[in-house]
């Protein structure tokens, strides 16, 4: 499977009940959206769906390894601290682009993509006058 982002091989980091796949040149992660959901629920955290974000039109990316057609960006986290991912609507699958250049099996890379989802879906707390 090719990378989204750089159209170089991505390599398995293969895990007990998911594979996830690495570039080596990006550092960017592809998941796959029901094993994203697993992780994401086995941590405490709210599934994809709930996750918020806001589909950028306008952003160029990359193409689905899978289905071979464009990618969505989905912005996200605060005004400070902007992320994104893009995702596939056909399949679902998910690329972290270039978050993840310590991932180096499957449970270092599911904890970078806790992290990467905790700021995600974080709010800007407003301070009580």
């Amino acid at each position: 499977m090719d990378c989204p982002s750089c159209n170089v091989e991505m390599a398995d980091l293969e895990g007990d009940d998911q594979t996830l796949r690495k570039c080596g040149d990006c550092g960017g992660l592809w998941i796959d959206v029901a094993d994203l959901n697993r992780v994401l629920l086995h941590n405490n955290l709210q599934g994809l769906e709930h996750q918020g974000g806001k589909v950028d039109a306008e952003a160029l990316t990359g193409q689905c390894p899978e289905c071979h057609v464009d990618l969505v960006r989905v912005d996200g986290g605060d005004r400070q601290h902007p992320l994104h991912y893009d995702t596939c609507e056909s399949c679902g699958g998910i690329f972290l682009e270039s978050e993840f250049q310590d991932a180096t099996d499957v449970k270092v890379a599911e904890k970078e993509i806790i992290d990467f989802f905790r700021r995600f879906s974080a709010k800007k707390k407003v301070a009580a006058l």
